[in-house]
């Protein structure tokens, strides 16, 4: 919808302010926390629709700078990088980027550090031995697994209506995230290595049942990617 509505608009600052306003109002859900602003300046800005950016760069207006008419300055736009990025290595950011081909996933699962650690963690324990994202990357067979892993964050499969994609967090009553736990003396388990990715993907279990079953999905994934390493 952004896209195609800036598409219509002249190169003109009032127009675009304009234009922001109007996309702002018409949005039909909040953002999921109230302290990120979410800007509506951002469309695909290759025809084909694989590539999200600011549809106000220079670079993608021919010169002219109207990313001021968004809901950040441009001065911050120019300096501003992903906060996963300070937290995963760049071997560990570039295999999300390698596996995750289409935007939508990768946004899912580059701004959620600890589903990204913990699912190379789980790797680690099933070889027993380090995961090299570099090596990953170079075969095939296991990146197409953890491919299938990582999409788990669209995929996974009876997660309740409360489930978002930053499962690990509920929002408190002023809207900020804190961080959900398992009650474990209520469910009548132990804990698990698998508990902080199934609480990643949103799962909320009600019994040991659920909960299991949601351990198995996971614990399937990373077999899957560790069946697909050479030996």
């Amino acid at each position: 919808m952004q896209t195609e509505r800036l598409r219509r608009v002249p190169w003109e600052a009032s127009a675009w302010r304009e234009a922001a306003r109007e996309l702002l109002e018409a949005r039909r859900a909040e953002p999921m926390f109230s302290a990120v602003r979410v800007c509506p300046l951002l469309g695909f800005v290759d025809t084909e629709r694989k590539q999200v950016g600011c549809l106000a760069h220079p670079l993608v207006t021919g010169g002219t700078d109207l990313r001021d008419c968004g809901v950040y300055r441009s001065s911050v736009c120019e300096t501003f990088t992903c906060p996963s990025f300070g937290w995963l290595t760049d071997a560990q950011a570039k295999l999300v980027q390698v596996a995750c081909a289409d935007w939508y996933l990768y946004g899912l699962v580059i701004t959620d550090v600890e589903f990204v650690r913990g699912c190379l963690r789980l790797l680690e324990w099933e070889l027993a031995g380090p995961a090299r994202p570099e090596v990953l990357m170079e075969q095939p067979e296991a990146l197409a697994a953890i491919r299938r892993m990582f999409a788990l964050k669209e995929t996974a499969p009876r997660r309740g209506t409360n489930a978002t994609v930053f499962g690990r967090f509920n929002r408190d009553d002023d809207g900020e995230p804190v961080p959900r736990t398992l009650d474990y003396v209520k469910l009548g388990v132990r804990t698990a290595p698998e508990d902080d990715v199934v609480l990643c993907l949103g799962y909320a279990p009600q019994d040991a049942t659920e909960l299991m079953g949601a351990r198995e999905l996971v614990r399937s994934h990373v077999k899957a990617v560790a069946r697909a390493l050479p030996a």
